[in-house]
């Protein structure tokens, strides 16, 4: 499932896949958003209507028309294509679909993008894509909770499920400080004398050398 979302007592939740690709990731937030701003608890979502409003609503957000419009990509290459979807943070295919949406590409010219995005692997995935966002909301609870001393042991036993649970559902959401510890140590300096003539000297007619100071670690 790539995504859903409902209306818990009056509170608007959206559940995200955070296995897909950034890019893909923040088309389906704003696709779930259209269908909470577009299909209220009176007007429930359901068919292929309700899916076409909800990711015309998300293009839309993502990909505004005037801003779009205005770059200049009329017949857009497959090389325009993916400089803008870097500048709009969307992925390569809903970038194209967008510029045929806003009449920019012509059928062929969309579908020779498709073929082209396809067999460089844009089809499924984003290569090279963006870094994934962060929950600004998910940061500040989890910095309070620190600050608190609660661990995210104490988390995880709260909302009834194991830490490994807990780091997979808030993983690249989140920054999560685990329990551990580790100490620097330096090698031992070996005892080091210079070879020349100092080499026939007595041990006791020899100066102590001072081992150099440890390198502080980068």
């Amino acid at each position: 499932m790539d995504a859903f979302s409902f209306m818990w007592t009056g509170t608007p939740v959206v559940v995200l896949n955070t296995g897909k690709s950034a890019e893909r990731t923040r088309f389906d937030a704003a696709h779930e958003l259209g269908h909470l701003v577009l299909h209220s608890e009176d007007r429930l979502p359901h068919g292929p209507g309700a899916e076409q409003e909800a990711n015309a609503f998300a293009a839309s957000l993502l990909m505004p028309r005037s801003t779009v419009i205005g770059q200049s990509l009329r017949d857009a290459t497959t090389a325009h294509v993916l400089a803008a979807k870097k500048h709009w943070r969307v992925s390569a295919m809903a970038m194209t679909h967008r510029l045929s949406e806003l009449g920019l590409v012509t059928e062929w010219g969309y579908r020779n993008l498709c073929v082209n995005l396809s067999r460089m692997g844009y089809r499924s995935a984003e290569p090279g894509g963006m870094a994934r966002e962060s929950s600004q909301l998910l940061v500040k609870v989890v910095r309070s909770l620190r600050r608190e001393g609660t661990t995210p042991a104490q988390i995880a036993a709260d909302l009834k499920i194991t830490e490994s649970e807990l780091t997979t559902h808030i993983f690249g959401l989140v920054p999560l400080a685990v329990p551990g510890g580790a100490v620097k140590t330096y090698p031992a300096k070996p005892d080091l004398r210079i070879v020349g003539d100092d080499a026939a000297a007595t041990p006791s007619s020899r100066k102590p050398r001072p081992h150099p100071a440890p390198r502080p670690s980068m």
